[in-house]
Order: C-alpha cells, then sequence, then structure tokens
C-alpha cells in the first residue's frame, strides 16, 4: 500500500515527492482467511440446517405413527388399567415431540429468537398431568415420585406452561435417572403476591449420586455431563440441563444447583407469574369438611402432600407410616366413637402393602365398612381382581393431583360431585345483585347454556346473536353487564367491543363491563380481547362459579356487594322472548332431530366397547357446568345433538368451497359446544379443522372431517341412549 505527498518550496512550485510503502501482505492474507472461514461457517450452519430438517422428519415420522396407533387402541375395548397406561404412552409420545421440536430449533434459542406462548392455566393439573408418565418411570427404578405445591399457591396462572412443562421433564428425567433409592421431589411455593403478580419458587429435589463441586457449573453447558468418562454409567447428550437453563432465563428466572456428593441435589428456580381471576372461584367445599381420613404410607413426603390436599378441603387428617401402625389407630377411633370415614393407602409399602391393610379393614369389627382409596406407582398383575374382591372405592397414580384426588374422595363417600360444585356455584352467585345483562352469542347450544347458569338470579338477560345486534341493542337499552362471544359472523366481539368503547367515548358514558365467554385458547387471544376494551375473559367450557365471580369482580363495588341479591323476581327475557323479539332467527333451529340417522353417508357404527368411553362425552363432567342441573343438561345434550350435523354440513360446504372463514367459524362453534360436554374426540378434530381454516389449509381437511363425522355420530348415539332411547 504506497501513499505519495507532492514537495513544494518557498513559492508553492513542485519539485519533488516523497512517498511512502507499507506492506499489507499479512492484512491481505488475514483477510482472505475471514472471508474464507465465513463462507466455511455459513456453509457449515447450512448443512446443519439441512442435517435438522431431515432429523425432525426421520423422528417426527415413527413418532407421529406411535401417537397415532396409541389414540386408536385407545378408543378400542380396554380395561381401566390397560387405559391408563396407553394414555401414559400416548401423553408421553406427545411430549417427547415437543421435546424433539426444541432439540431442533436449538439454534432458535442459541441465536435469541426463541419466542414465549403464554396462556391461562391450572399449575396444579398441569405439572400432576406431566409427571404422570415420569412416575411410571420412578416406579421401575424403585422411586417415589412426589409433587407438593402448597396450600398458598395461586390455582390458576398465566405464563408458558408448554416451556415450564419442558423443564421439568428435564429436570425430573435427570433426577431419577442418577437416583437409584430414595425419591424425588417436585415442590413449588409462594412467596408473595404482589399486584397481581406471583413470586412462585419452583425446586427438584432427588436423594441420587449428587455432584461434585467443580462440576456444578459446568453442567449447565451444552453437551455436558458430570461424568464424561467413557466408562461412565449414564447416558444422554448432555443437553436437557442446557436447554432448561435457556428457558428458564427467557422466563424471568436463573435456574440453580445445590448437591452434594452421595446425599443428592436440588434444582431451584424462581418465576413471577400473573395471578388470574379463576383463583377467587372455588370455596371451602363444605361437603367434605370435618371428615376424619387416615393416610398409610411409608414415605414421609408424601404423607405430608397428601394431607395437605385433605386439610385445603376441611378434612381431618391422621398418619401412619405403616399398615402395623395403622390397624390400632383404626380399632382406637372405632372405640372412641369417632371412626376414620375414609382411608388412603399406599400399596407398595414394606413388610405389609396396601392389600394385606384392606383384608384386615375388611374382616376387622366395626373397621369393615370403611371406603379405602388406594395410592400405586405402578400396576402389577391381578391388582384389579383383588380391588374388586376388596371392594376398594378408588385406585389413584401417584402422583396424585389435588382435583383427581378430591373427585375420588367424593366418588367414595358415595356423594355426588355435583352437588359440591352447585355448593359453590352458589356462594359465587348469591354474592351478585339482579343485573341487566346483555349476552351476545351466535350459537343457539351457548346461548341456552348461559341462560340456564344465569336463570332463577333475578337477572334480565337480553340476546344479541353477533356484534352488529349488540351494536345496535346497546344504542338502544342502557345494560349493568356484556357477555361476549369473540367469534361470531358478520361482526366478530373483539370489533363489537371497540365499536361500543368508540360509542361511549362519544357519549361521555361510563364504560360498560364486558367479560369475553370464548372457546378461544390462541397465543395472546386474553390480550388481544383486553386490548379491544374488555374487561376480562373466561374460557369454555364455562365454570359457573368461575363465571360468578368474574362477574362480580368487574363490577362496580356498589353494585357487587356480598349478599345484594335481591328479590326472587323471575327473568324479564327468558330466551323464547328474546327470540320472538328477532324473528328472522326463530326458524333457525338444526335440520335434524336426535333420534334420525345423521346426514352422512359415510357412517359407521360404533361398537360396544365405546359405549363406557368418556371421551366420547362424559355427562358426569358436564353436570357441574350447568349448576348441577340434571333437567338443564338434557336439554343441552339434546340441542347439541341437533347442532352437530347442522355444524358438520356447514364445515363440508366450507371445505369443498374453501371458504376459510367458514370453517374456522363452524369448526369453533362446534369446539366450543363439545368442550362443555367433555367429548375429547370431537374437540380435537374441531380443533383441527378450526386450524386449518385459521391457516387456509385445505389439503388434510377432508380426512380429519370423516373422522368429526365419525364422533359426532357416536357423540348422537351417546346422548340419544340416555335421554331418549
Amino acid at each position: 500500500l504506497t501513499s505519495k505527498v507532492p514537495l513544494r518550496d518557498s513559492e508553492g512550485k513542485i519539485w519533488g515527492l516523497v512517498g511512502i510503502g507499507r506492506d499489507i501482505t499479512r492484512r491481505q492474507v488475514e483477510r482472505e482467511e475471514l472471508q474464507a472461514a465465513m463462507e466455511l461457517a455459513e456453509k457449515a450452519n447450512q448443512a446443519k440446517s439441512d442435517f435438522l430438517a431431515n432429523m425432525s422428519h426421520e423422528i417426527r415420522t415413527p413418532l407421529n405413527s406411535i401417537i397415532g396407533m396409541t389414540d386408536l387402541v385407545l378408543q378400542s375395548e380396554l380395561n381401566d388399567t390397560q387405559r391408563d397406561f396407553l394414555s401414559m404412552v400416548r401423553d408421553s409420545g406427545r411430549t417427547l415431540l415437543r421435546v424433539i421440536n426444541d432439540i431442533l430449533d436449538f439454534s432458535k434459542i442459541e441465536a435469541g429468537k426463541l419466542e414465549l406462548d403464554p396462556v391461562e392455566f391450572d399449575l396444579r393439573d398441569e405439572l400432576g398431568n406431566t409427571m404422570k408418565a415420569l412416575a411410571v418411570r420412578a416406579s421401575e427404578s424403585g422411586l417415589d415420585l412426589n409433587v407438593r405445591i402448597r396450600p398458598e399457591v395461586p390455582r390458576v396462572l398465566y405464563g408458558d406452561i408448554g416451556r415450564l412443562r419442558q423443564v421439568f421433564v428435564n429436570l425430573v428425567a435427570n433426577a431419577i435417572k442418577f437416583t437409584e433409592e430414595g425419591e424425588v421431589v417436585i415442590e413449588v411455593r409462594c412467596s408473595s403476591i404482589v399486584d397481581g403478580v406471583a413470586h412462585l419458587l419452583f425446586s427438584v429435589t432427588d436423594t441420587g449420586i449428587g455432584i461434585s463441586p467443580e462440576k456444578c457449573e459446568t453442567i449447565f453447558e451444552e453437551f455436558q455431563q458430570a461424568d464424561t468418562s467413557t466408562t461412565r454409567r449414564y447416558g444422554g447428550t448432555g443437553l436437557g440441563l442446557a436447554i432448561s437453563t435457556r428457558l428458564v432465563d427467557l422466563m424471568g428466572g436463573h435456574l440453580e444447583l445445590r448437591s452434594q456428593l452421595g446425599v443428592g441435589s436440588t434444582f431451584s428456580f424462581g418465576l413471577e407469574l400473573e395471578v388470574r381471576n379463576g383463583n377467587t372461584a372455588r370455596t371451602v367445599p363444605v361437603i367434605v369438611g370435618g371428615l376424619p381420613v387416615l393416610i398409610v404410607d411409608d414415605n414421609a413426603t408424601n404423607r405430608i402432600i397428601l394431607e395437605e390436599m385433605v386439610s385445603s378441603w376441611g378434612m381431618i387428617a391422621s398418619q401412619a407410616e405403616s399398615v402395623q401402625a395403622a390397624q390400632p389407630m383404626l380399632e382406637s377411633a372405632v372405640e372412641k366413637g369417632t371412626p376414620y370415614r375414609l382411608i388412603l393407602t399406599d400399596v407398595n409399602m414394606p413388610d405389609a402393602d396396601g392389600f394385606d391393610l384392606a383384608e384386615w379393614v375388611r374382616e376387622a369389627d366395626g373397621v369393615k365398612p370403611t371406603p379405602i382409596i388406594m395410592l400405586t406407582s405402578g400396576g402389577r398383575m391381578g391388582d384389579q381382581q383383588r380391588r374388586e374382591a376388596l371392594r376398594i372405592a378408588g385406585s389413584l397414580a401417584k402422583p396424585v393431583k389435588q382435583s383427581e384426588l378430591f373427585d375420588a374422595i367424593v366418588r367414595a363417600l358415595g356423594m355426588e360431585a355435583s352437588r359440591v360444585g352447585h355448593k359453590e356455584v352458589e356462594v359465587e352467585a348469591a354474592q351478585l345483585p339482579p343485573l341487566k345483562i346483555m349476552l351476545v352469542e351466535d350459537s343457539y347450544f351457548n346461548q341456552r347454556l348461559a341462560l340456564a347458569l344465569l336463570d332463577n338470579q333475578g337477572h334480565e338477560i337480553v340476546v344479541a346473536n353477533n356484534g352488529l345486534e349488540a351494536v345496535a341493542l346497546f344504542e338502544q337499552q342502557q345494560f349493568d353487564l356484556i357477555l361476549m362471544d369473540v367469534q361470531m359472523p358478520e361482526m366478530d366481539g373483539l370489533e363489537a367491543t371497540t365499536t361500543i368503547r368508540k360509542l361511549e367515548q362519544e357519549s361521555q358514558a361510563e364504560p360498560t363491563p364486558i367479560i369475553a365467554m370464548t372457546a378461544h385458547a390462541m397465543k395472546d387471544d386474553r390480550q388481544s380481547c383486553l386490548d379491544a376494551g374488555m374487561n376480562e375473559y373466561v374460557s369454555k367450557p364455562i365454570d359457573p362459579a368461575t363465571l360468578y365471580s368474574t362477574m362480580k369482580s368487574v363490577l362496580p363495588k356498589d353494585d357487587a356487594m356480598g349478599g345484594a341479591t335481591g328479590d326472587d323476581s323471575e327473568i324479564v327475557l327468558d330466551f323464547a322472548a328474546s327470540h320472538a323479539v328477532q324473528p328472522e332467527q326463530e326458524k333457525a333451529p338444526p335440520t335434524a332431530r336426535v333420534g334420525q340417522e345423521p346426514h352422512t353417508s359415510d357412517r359407521t357404527a360404533p361398537d360396544s366397547e365405546h359405549n363406557s368411553d368418556p371421551d366420547v362425552v362424559d355427562f358426569e363432567a358436564a353436570l357441574p357446568r350447568v349448576g348441577g342441573s340434571e333437567e338443564t343438561l338434557k336439554t343441552l345434550a339434546l340441542i347439541l345433538a341437533d347442532e352437530c350435523p347442522v355444524l358438520i354440513s356447514q364445515i363440508e360446504t366450507a371445505i369443498e368451497q374453501q371458504d376459510d372463514k367458514t370453517l374456522r367459524r363452524a369448526a369453533h362453534t362446534l369446539k366450543g359446544s363439545a368442550i362443555h360436554f367433555s367429548a375429547k374426540y370431537v374437540q380435537a378434530l374441531a380443533e383441527e379443522l378450526e386450524e386449518y381454516g385459521t391457516k387456509s389449509a385445505f389439503v388434510d381437511a377432508p380426512a380429519a372431517l370423516t373422522k368429526l363425522k365419525y364422533e359426532t355420530d357416536r357423540l348422537r348415539d351417546r346422548i340419544r341412549s340416555r335421554y331418549v332411547d
């Protein structure tokens, strides 16, 4: 590289040049080497992307077959144990598929492009479901897997439950792998709740081999392991902790480790999650309050967890660490005239197990009628027959979810779950004054459901069938509250809410509380409702207590005073009257009645083994959602049966005409109706078709429609056999 400068005399004339030369060979070589390295890195990245894409296909294809075939087997004749095991296979396959997706997207994590997908979720149910499959692995290793969620932890939270599940799957799987005896305990505590945000501490503790101090930092790095020798006993890629660390960081926490060689390890992290309104909807179920229960388990942690659960319902718990300790306690309680009303016992215990205890109970005077619920980490051949012979009231797989334990207790004590739910509804409903409510809903089924929930509370109900009608009614009348569906024809709930808010601003009127009621579960769905001007969001299936609690939360304090129920006046405008005001809707009922053959020609008659399948329709689960009224349940079930062929016809036409808007709306309506009856097969297929409509993807829609026709026929047959035949 050269540069030259002229030399001038005193008069400014150039008389010479000065030249400077620099040797830049090294610089040029480095530049060329850097360029070559960049090109090589780009090729390597492209090769990695191609490899990941190919691996994605190669792994997903057999895994999807595993999940799909398991789903098919689950629809065949199975006993309870087989169904539980296959459900775990399916859930594990789905979990594995999610993990594979994240591993294949590790480049996104490295690039900081991975996004969170926050949703509203029940922490106890979600964490309990996630741990069910891992509990089988723990049992095979002779370990206890326990989940302890402290009573102060809110029930309903808002966050990325998918990522949180993945973190726990990684941490718990590692804990099981490195623990030879003892237990693995997941614990969740709440240190405080400030401005609607819960400060939670999550931890996974094991009694495993522990980790040396020098390895405690490096194991969080990619492809690192505590034991890197060629003779190491434990497999794995060393990627799980690295992914978990990144995910926790992304959610606003920090993954930490405390460990001691030969004693065990604890991985912990803190998160701040928003608390949702569903937490205020549940009241103490007094129906089981005050009942004495004996908990028998050799694992102290599990005894503590069970006692916390039952104590939260007002039950009086006692603990016994063995069958030998439980027997005199049961006899003494009878002698004192205060016998235990229920026994919760582990199956697998040293010396004498749960079946030994049950055999003794069924022979002991004064004790033999006591209901027994068994808890087990894994099934054994012949257990089902022994449970039937010993009249065991219920059997639950560990770790036990709080909701399923309560349901089992209610059944064991001969109580109807609907009675409990009805008490909760009455408590919440009694705290609302008489209101004038606009119900904006295009589904006939959902209109009747909402009116059933609001009936006999002294409210005046006006029905609008879409957003346009809602805006027109709002301009003509004043309302205390608006219940707004989101997805409707002509004008949806978001647009209607935005229009109503503009009208209020123009007239300087006080904002009317608006609550969204929808089956949507998409990303940022609740935020979209709030951004449009809605006050709150209630997801379907509608829990009556949650609905009443949410209504109370959005009303001005003077209007929502507890106990202000007013008089017992009837609803001013019932469903029939509302449709009389709108004659164009009067003759819009579905075209097929229950008892007629469906319009589809490819119908396959359901086999008899499906008659007890709760995923087709679960009337027991649906009953509390209508306040415990069997008559209301019957009415809604018949409406659903009528609605199915009409919506199927709309979906079929939409697919033929590639009308994504109609496909999305009709599938969404069917999904929302199916949710209320826990019709999981119909719900899942309708949701799949709704997604096709959202993405304008019609290639796979006909196959999904064929399955949906079959499942809706099964659903209608089940309703007909219960209420018509």
